[in-house]
């Protein structure tokens, strides 16, 4: 996480991603943002087109400053933030997901 340029292998990729509209990227949050290797998922995956919902798994802040960085990485493509989902009950996480399909 020191060097933003850090791109990790990942083993397979997103097969058929050409038929989603939504793509949901889930991740901890690392110090207010992104793990680098979404980096390397999102420079690995044709995203153009398409939503991206960001949302976090774990963590003690908000998924704000990840959305911000990631805009700003890749601004080509449409981020939304999804929210954190620490201690979320089925039907809030349920709640959640209505809420960003509204959008």
């Amino acid at each position: 996480m020191n060097n933003r340029m850090s791109r990790p292998a990942i083993k397979g990729r997103l097969q058929n991603v050409a038929q989603y509209d939504t793509v949901y990227i889930g991740f901890p949050i690392w110090w207010n943002t992104a793990p680098t290797i979404i980096n390397t998922f999102v420079e690995q995956t044709d995203l153009k087109g398409k939503t991206v919902v960001v949302f976090a798994t774990s963590g003690g802040s908000s998924t704000a400053q990840s959305v911000r960085d990631l805009k700003a990485a890749y601004p080509e493509l449409n981020w939304i933030e999804g929210g954190l989902l620490n201690n979320h009950s089925e039907a809030e996480a349920a709640e959640l997901v209505r809420k960003i399909r509204e959008q």
